[in-house]
C-alpha cells in the first residue's frame, strides 16, 4: 500500500431551516493485490472547515432565495481559502421541506459552480432519514454492537426515521412536522404552516398570526409533537398522524432497539435549554427546543433505550462524496445504446430466499421486494434512473436464475419504456440473466453488471464498456460520514 495523493472534498446541505457546509481533505491509498485489478480507497478524513449553521435564506415560505444562498456558500468558500476549483468531490444534499419548496431546481442550477462532478441530489424523506441515520453514528453502532439502531431526525419542517440492522438500511419513515411549523419573533407568532395549523386545530387552540401565545399553549402543541414522534419511531398511527405521514410507516418495532435523536430537535434534546418563558422558546425564531423538551419528558420515550449519537446537527451535512474508479466482472450484458450514466443511485434489495425447487409465487415476491426497496429511496417509477443491488449468498442453479428474471420482468412492466432495467450482482450471472431477462423484457434496454457489491446510498457513474465489451468502468461515489 502506498498513498498516493490527496483530495479535498465538501458536503453541503440545504435544510429547511438550516443551510450547513463542510471542507474535508481525504487522504487516497492504493490497494492492489495479487491477479486484481488495483483499487483505490479512502484511508482517512480530516475536516479542514466547518462552516456556522445559517438559517436557509427565503423570497417567502414557499421559496428559496436562490440568488442569497449561492452568494452564501460562496462567500463560505472564500472563509476557508478554497476555490470551486480545488474541490474534486462532494455531495450537495437538499432535505426536508426546502426539497419541496417551488424552486428547488433552481437552487441546484443556482449552485452548479460549486458543485462540479458531485452527487447533487434532492432528497425524498426516506433518503434523508438514511442520511442523517448514518451521518449520526446510527448505521456503524448498529453494525459494531451487532443489534438494531433507530435514527429520528427531526429539524424545520420534516421528522424523519430510519431503521438499520447490523449496519444495513432496512427501514424508514416521515412525517410533516418540525421546530418551524410555527414561527415567534419577539414573543408574538410570525408564521404558521399549513402542519402547524393541523396541530393547533387539533390542540383545540385558537392561535393565529400575530398572536402572543403562552408557554402552556406552545407545550400542548409540542406535547403532540412528542406522541407523533412515538408513532413514528413505532410504527403506529392514530387519527392525527394519519394526516402527516409522508410515507409508509416503519417495520417492525422492538422497544430493546437503541434509539438515537439528531437534527436541531435532536441537538437540544441531549443540551437542554432552560425554558421559563416563550422567549427562552424562541431562541432561534421557532419552537424547536421546546420539541426537545417534550420529547425528553414523554413517559413512553423515557422507557426507550435513547442513546447518544457521535453526531446531532451535523448528521445530515457530513454526508460528501468520495470516488472510487472499480471494473466490472470479466462478463456483463450491456445494450451500449443507454451508455455512458452518471450519478445512478443504488438501491439494495433484500431478495427472498431461493428454493431448490421454485415456487410459483417466487417471481412475485422478487417482484415485490425490488418495489419495496426502490420506494424506501423515494424513487419516482419514472422520473429517473436507478440500479438495482442484488446480494445473495447462494450459488442458482438455472430455474432459479429464471425466477430472478421472472421477477425483475414482472417489476419491470411498472416502468415507463424509455427506463432501463440496470442490475448489479457480485455473483458470475451476468451474462446469463443478462440473456434470459432480454427475451422477456424485449425492447426494453439492459445492463447487468457482475462482481462488484455496492451498498445502499452509493451513487456510480457507468461508461461505455471496455476490453472487447466485456467490462464496464465504475465509478463509485460513496457518501462519507464524518465518523
Amino acid at each position: 500500500m502506498s498513498t498516493d495523493r490527496t483530495l479535498i472534498s465538501v458536503g453541503i446541505d440545504i435544510g429547511t431551516t438550516t443551510t450547513q457546509i463542510i471542507f474535508s481533505k481525504l487522504s487516497l491509498v492504493e490497494i492492489t493485490r495479487a491477479g486484481q485489478i488495483p483499487r483505490v480507497d479512502i484511508s482517512n478524513r480530516e475536516v479542514i472547515y466547518t462552516s456556522d449553521i445559517f438559517f436557509t435564506p427565503l423570497v417567502d415560505p414557499e421559496t428559496i432565495d436562490s440568488q442569497k444562498l449561492a452568494n452564501l456558500l460562496e462567500s463560505e468558500y472564500r472563509k476557508a481559502g478554497i476555490t470551486p476549483n480545488q474541490v474534486e468531490t462532494g455531495a450537495v444534499i437538499i432535505t426536508g421541506e426546502t426539497a419541496r419548496k417551488k424552486n428547488a431546481d433552481l437552487v441546484l442550477n443556482a449552485i452548479s459552480t460549486l458543485a462540479g462532478d458531485f452527487v447533487v441530489t434532492v432528497a425524498g424523506p426516506n433518503v434523508e432519514g438514511m442520511i442523517a441515520g448514518r451521518g449520526s453514528g446510527a448505521a456503524s453502532y448498529s453494525k459494531k454492537h451487532f443489534t438494531t439502531v433507530v435514527n429520528v431526525d427531526i429539524g424545520g419542517g420534516s421528522a424523519n426515521c430510519a431503521m438499520f440492522k447490523q449496519g444495513n438500511f432496512i427501514s424508514s419513515s416521515a412525517m410533516s412536522f418540525g421546530g418551524r411549523v410555527i414561527e415567534i419573533k419577539d414573543q408574538e407568532i410570525t408564521f404558521i404552516n399549513k402542519i402547524g395549523q393541523i396541530l393547533i386545530d387539533d390542540c383545540g387552540l385558537r392561535l393565529k398570526i400575530g398572536d402572543k401565545p403562552s408557554l402552556m399553549d406552545l407545550r400542548k402543541i409540542t406535547d403532540h409533537m412528542a406522541e407523533l414522534t412515538l408513532n413514528l419511531i413505532k410504527g403506529t398511527t392514530s387519527a392525527l398522524s394519519e394526516k402527516l405521514y409522508q410515507t409508509a410507516p416503519i417495520s417492525a418495532f422492538s422497544k430493546n432497539y437503541p434509539i438515537m435523536f439528531t437534527g436541531g430537535v435532536g441537538y437540544y434534546f441531549y443540551k437542554p435549554l432552560t425554558l421559563r418563558s416563550v422567549s427562552n422558546v424562541s431562541l432561534h425564531g421557532d419552537i424547536g427546543p421546546l420539541i426537545s423538551e417534550s420529547l425528553r419528558m414523554n413517559a413512553e420515550i423515557s422507557e426507550l433505550l435513547v442513546l447518544t449519537p457521535e453526531e446531532t446537527q451535523r448528521a445530515t451535512v457530513l454526508g460528501a462524496s468520495s470516488q472510487t474508479l472499480t471494473l466490472s466482472g470479466s462478463t456483463i450484458w450491456a445494450d451500449e445504446s443507454i451508455l455512458p450514466l452518471r450519478n445512478v443511485p443504488v438501491v439494495r434489495v433484500d431478495l427472498p430466499s431461493f428454493l431448490r425447487n421454485g415456487t410459483e409465487n417466487h417471481p412475485l415476491e422478487i417482484s415485490k421486494a425490488i418495489k419495496m426497496a426502490v420506494q424506501r429511496w423515494d424513487i419516482q417509477s419514472g422520473m429517473e434512473y436507478f440500479s438495482l443491488s442484488l446480494d445473495f449468498d447462494q450459488v442458482l442453479d438455472y430455474d432459479q436464475l429464471r425466477d430472478l428474471a421472472l421477477g425483475l420482468e414482472l417489476f419491470s412492466r411498472e416502468l415507463p419504456d424509455y427506463l432501463p432495467v440496470i442490475v448489479i450482482i457480485k455473483k458470475d450471472y451476468a451474462q446469463v440473466l443478462g440473456q434470459t431477462l432480454k427475451a422477456l423484457v424485449g425492447k426494453r434496454s439492459l445492463l447487468i453488471i457482475d462482481q462488484v457489491g455496492l451498498e445502499e446510498g452509493d451513487f456510480i457513474d457507468i461508461g461505455l464498456p471496455l476490453m472487447d465489451g466485456r467490462v464496464v468502468p465504475l465509478i463509485v461515489k460513496t457518501l462519507v460520514f464524518y465518523h
